[in-house]
């Protein structure tokens, strides 16, 4: 488990190299005052952090929600139908 873990890791951070990476670079910092330019990464990265937490949290409760009213498996059931279906009939 700790091996998928690594590799679904590395796998992900191909991600990163070619869409976070060009963004991180083109951040507007401070060049001259090194203190000011760790301040203005450091609330980049706390922005971040925090989007994709709420994020994550919005989801989570919104799919604790589905659980409650016992529509999960149902939902879980049809998208998977649907996943099939739109790979098994084209739209040409």
């Amino acid at each position: 488990m700790l091996l998928s873990a690594l590799v679904l890791g590395l796998l992900g951070s191909l991600h990163c190299i070619g869409m976070c990476g060009p963004i991180a670079f083109m951040l507007p910092v401070s060049r001259n005052n090194k203190y000011k330019k760790a301040g203005q990464v450091f609330m980049y990265h706390f922005g971040r952090l925090m989007a994709y937490g709420i994020i994550g949290l919005l989801f989570g409760l919104l799919g604790k929600g589905l659980y409650i009213f016992g529509i999960q498996q149902k939902l879980s059931i049809l998208i998977g139908v649907l996943m099939i279906l739109i790979v098994i009939i084209p739209f040409n």
